[in-house]
């Protein structure tokens, strides 16, 4: 009985003994790719990302305080330029312009009737001075009060879509107060964000244009702000077209286009995938595979990422190999198996 322990101990300790020895020699299996770079040269065409907004958006108010007691529109209408869109009670202006309006009539009759006494020398010239005086008073009165009367209704600077109504129907509002938000669709404007290489080139890009749905539009360069993102981007803004098709893009992703002129030097944007980033604290770095089939982990700045993939803007080379998944599994200087990927002509891996 004790030599049937002895014999199944000594088997247990040997399997435990190997496998100890298998997870001392176990691999991770990887897969690695290359940082990719897209390279424009002098007269060569760059293609950045960018995203169709309004020229601008405009806050309706009323120039004077009041009563809604009319809103012709609501959120998503489109709005003509002139259209009216919102109404005050002006019961109140009515009677203040009826006032202002009595009180300018007696005045212009009072100073025809002493304009007639000045000619015969019968009042001074100062009383004469004062009458027309008062009467020109009057007069600004009666425009203010007409200009008051007309502002109870509120019409749209511009023709573009309602975003917000911010105000509605049985709200007293006071002169400047957003009724309406607009967006202003005269002018559809798209903006891109420059990495700091091209946005140091800025004055020799030319030919931009948007592809929009597989048609590409012409467009005007407006401005690039001076002052990087939180992306590390400079942003430009370009106009599109007047075209009927483009006032209900706002905010849709297209792809633009343009060209690097003159002497500069060429321009590179290096990206890995999003999946081979791999973070120690805040600081973002990458898996580097060396000959030795070992791993060291470099530090990387990132910027924007787009379609899956980051941005490198300082830590790579490009010449690097990189671990490109499974990244959280790994340890630095650990020893690692690189997965053969099919290839596209060899797909059985006969030849």
């Amino acid at each position: 009985m004790k030599k049937t322990f002895y014999i199944a101990l000594a088997v247990l300790m040997g399997l435990c003994s190997c496998r100890r020895t298998a997870d001392k020699t176990s691999m991770h299996t990887v897969m690695v790719t290359c940082p990719e770079s897209s390279v424009a040269s002098d007269g060569g065409e760059v293609s950045l990302p960018g995203t169709i907004k309004e020229g601008q958006t405009v806050q309706l108010s009323f120039k004077t305080s009041g009563q809604i007691i009319r809103l012709d529109v609501k959120e998503g209408d489109y709005v003509r330029k002139g259209q009216l869109v919102a109404t005050l009670d002006a019961a109140d202006y009515r009677i203040a312009l009826d006032a202002s309006q009595a009180q300018y009539s007696q005045m212009k009759s009072e100073v025809a009737r002493i304009k007639t006494l000045y000619e015969r020398n019968s009042v001074s010239k100062n009383e004469y001075e004062k009458a027309v005086a008062g009467l020109e008073q009057a007069a600004a009165d009666l425009q203010a009060k007409k200009n008051q009367l007309r502002y109870t209704s509120l019409h749209s600077p511009a023709s573009g879509y309602v975003q917000q109504v911010d105000s509605h129907i049985g709200e007293m509002v006071s002169a400047g107060s957003s009724v309406v938000t607009l967006i202003d669709v005269e002018r559809m404007e798209v903006e891109v964000g420059l990495p700091y290489k091209i946005y140091q080139q800025r004055d020799n890009l030319t030919g931009f244009k948007a592809v929009v749905g597989g048609k590409e539009y012409p467009l005007t360069k407006l401005n690039v702000i001076p002052k990087a993102g939180s992306a590390q981007q400079y942003t430009m803004l370009l106009a599109l077209p007047s075209d009927k098709s483009l006032k209900e893009s706002s905010g849709i992703n297209v792809e633009v286009r343009f060209s690097v002129s003159g002497d500069g030097d060429s321009l590179s944007e290096m990206t890995v995938p999003e999946s081979a980033i791999v973070y120690e604290g805040s600081q973002p770095g990458v898996w580097v595979l060396r000959q030795d089939s070992t791993i060291v982990r470099k530090p990387i700045d990132t910027g924007t990422v787009i379609d899956g993939r980051v941005r490198v803007l300082k830590g790579l080379n490009g010449s690097e190999t990189i671990v490109k998944a499974g990244v959280n599994q790994l340890h630095n200087g650990e020893k690692v198996r690189v997965l053969q990927q099919k290839s596209l002509t060899n797909p059985g891996g006969l030849l």
